[in-house]
């Protein structure tokens, strides 16, 4: 072998791929600085080459010590055997005769009223707990199919359980964390600082000294919440038989289970609430955040974030109806004011409505903590919603309405909201919430109204009235938007007796028009920019389309229409005349009868012509005679045939195809 051919063959024995069994790790890490040495001596493009080569041989090698744990992507689905959903469904039969006896038992004892049923069936969800707690409080949202009283009842449903287990709590989270619970958290507590129908929440330290929430979802709730459902489905479908529209459960069913399963979702939790704070840091609005997340430590079962402390609103409104001076002098003293905070839940409501990705659409005292300088965090993203361009803008409409106090105008984007309308009297349903609008409009221009007439509440409790009345559904984002605003401009009113929610709303709109003549600025300074013109491009070969489909249209509108014209003037006319002749037969028959009767009675010709063809008696005997009604039906078929017939004319048809 020569000397040439045993140096390449050393060099290749070099630069070849090593296994995990002959070459030890330390080594590999020496081939790795030999290969980068290497790379670096060498010149010219194939030595680059080769050194990059011999290098990618050393890292697959590498890769044995430490194999890759690549993401996979999770999707959890949620399953219920029939043997466990008949059983939930004894559960509920089992309740719904537990609230007959209840309110049979108040008939007895003439002290039946809604309230007290709204009060039963609020007592029967607590004692059941689970999905009865979380469905309990997703149907407080459905003030369109329950009355206002009920849905206000639902609302005050404890949402307590009892905590998990420890076993099971530290098996999930070192599931999750894949690891042991001490190489995360340096300390975690034993009891949960909260405790609901879907998780726990415990207080942890990491090792860093941060101090985190830890949210973790009750074992097999997923599954409890799928039987539950199915088990609902049933009963629903059941109800359709007399109670209930044919069709509605279903969509009914589809939105309480879209809504339970969000909230067990809690990577979609951590993605709002990461994405909230975007949003703020995005507007430059720094009076409200969310907290932090720790999205290395979350998954669909865990969810760890930042420990908020601070007073709860909850604690404040308490303090501020109480009319606490003490208690109002010390938070003072930390910036913390009522009528400030009162006036940012309104401001964020609106920032999250038409200018935020989404919005919080749980905005109860229990999901808002005020720090000093009466900043805002916002917890608990388990149930938001999202708008289109379009209901934003018609959002945006509404408000602008009310503030300008265009009661029309506010009608008409309200029913734009609601579109497609069933099939309702529009000007009697239109006329009825203008009304509505009226006196929240009267409410709140006056200096005598009490808090509670002061909100926004009025309105929209007149409108779900108005929609129960005519059966105008709604969907689920709007009713999760109206029930929003309907708790923040409650909170702002407890906050602030004498708050204006038309004046504010103002206000927030001036500062809305200064950040859009920002970003319109941004826009007109970005237009010179080099990929603007891709934009360009894109405009004209679209101006371009437009302006041929456009001449298209007006080459073929005329025959098209002509053609149109003449399939509905043959239709009117094979209809007239199918009417017209069956009217003349029967004059005629009438005419017979007449003549019948005069030869045969020896009636006088003008006594048989009034009985036989005057008499609306006869005429109605014989529309209804098997005779008439069979030339009738056969008239009928003739006249759809050659209807049928023409509609499928070639000329018909040659026009369509020269449509658009």
């Amino acid at each position: 072998m020569s000397p040439l051919a045993a140096a390449q063959k050393t060099e290749e024995e070099e630069e070849a791929p090593p296994t995990a069994a002959a070459l030890p790790a330390e080594q590999r890490g020496q081939r790795i600085q030999a290969a980068v040495q290497r790379w670096r001596r060498r010149e010219g493009k194939g030595a680059r080459i080769e050194a990059a080569k011999a290098l990618g041989q050393v890292l697959r090698a590498r890769a044995w010590d430490t194999p890759p744990s690549p993401h996979h992507r999770e999707a959890e689905q949620y399953h219920a055997s029939i043997g466990r959903a008949l059983l939930q469904l004894g559960v509920w039969l089992f309740g719904a005769l537990w609230l007959l006896a209840r309110i049979a038992a108040d008939v007895l004892r003439r002290r039946d009223s809604l309230q007290r049923r709204a009060q039963h069936l609020r007592r029967l969800i607590e004692q059941a707990g689970g999905t009865w707690i979380k469905l309990g409080q997703q149907l407080a949202i459905r003030v369109d199919l329950l009355p206002y009283p009920v849905a206000q009842e639902l609302e005050k449903m404890l949402d307590a359980a009892p905590p998990i287990p420890s076993s099971q709590v530290r098996g999930i989270m070192e599931r999750a964390f894949q690891r042991p619970i001490s190489e995360v958290f340096s300390e975690l507590s034993a009891a949960p600082v909260g405790s609901g129908s879907v998780a726990c929440v415990y207080r942890a330290v990491l090792h860093s000294g941060e101090v985190v929430a830890v949210k973790v979802r009750r074992p097999g709730v997923g599954a409890l919440f799928a039987a539950d459902m199915r088990a609902l489905g049933w009963i629903l479908w059941l109800a359709e038989v007399w109670f209930v529209p044919p069709g509605y459960s279903r969509q009914l069913l589809y939105e309480l289970s879209s809504m339970l399963y969000e909230e067990l979702d809690f990577v979609r939790e951590a993605r709002y609430t990461e994405l909230f704070q975007d949003r703020l840091d995005r507007l430059g609005q720094q009076f409200a955040r969310s907290p932090r997340v720790h999205g290395d430590l979350s998954n669909h079962e865990v969810l760890v974030t930042e420990f908020v402390s601070g007073i709860w609103l909850k604690d404040l409104v308490s303090a501020a109806e109480r009319q606490d001076q003490e208690g109002l002098r010390a938070l003072a003293e930390l910036g913390i004011v009522p009528r400030k905070v009162a006036r940012r839940l309104l401001k964020i409501a609106r920032l999250c409505a038409q200018e935020g990705l989404f919005f919080h659409a749980d905005l109860h005292p229990a999901n808002v903590v005020v720090q000093p300088d009466s900043k805002l965090v916002l917890i608990d993203f388990g149930s938001c919603g999202a708008f289109t361009a379009r209901e934003r803008r018609v959002w945006r409409e509404i408000a602008d309405a009310q503030a300008n106090e265009d009661v029309g105008r506010m009608v008409s984007a309200v029913l734009a909201l609601l579109e497609p309308l069933p099939a309702v009297d529009v000007e009697e349903f239109s006329r009825k919430l203008e009304g509505v609008f009226w006196q929240d409009l009267y409410a709140n221009k006056s200096r005598t109204s009490r808090w509670w007439e002061r909100t926004s509440a009025n309105l929209w409790i007149g409108f779900f009235k108005l929609a129960q009345e005519y059966r105008v559904p709604m969907n689920l984002n709007t009713l999760r938007m109206i029930r929003s605003t309907m708790l923040s401009d409650s909170l702002a009113a407890r906050l602030d007796p004498r708050i204006d929610h038309y004046r504010e709303y103002r206000r927030y709109e001036v500062q809305l028009g200064r950040r859009m003549r920002r970003r319109f600025e941004k826009k007109l300074d970005s237009l010179a920019e080099d990929r603007s013109f891709i934009r360009y491009d894109q405009i004209y070969e679209a101006a371009m389309a437009g302006f041929y489909r456009l001449q298209r249209f007006l080459d073929s509108s005329t025959y098209r229409f002509a053609v149109t014209e003449r399939t509905l003037s043959f239709a009117i006319a094979q209809s007239l005349r199918a009417g017209a002749t069956l009217l003349l037969g029967g004059l005629a028959i009438r005419v017979g009868a007449a003549f019948t009767r005069m030869v045969q009675q020896g009636q006088g010709a003008e006594e048989a012509f009034s009985t036989e063809v005057l008499s609306g008696r006869a005429w109605g005997a014989m529309f209804v005679s098997p005779l008439f009604v069979g030339a009738a039906l056969l008239a009928l078929a003739v006249t759809l045939r050659g209807i049928s017939f023409r509609l499928s004319d070639k000329n018909r048809e040659a026009g369509s195809r020269s449509a658009l």
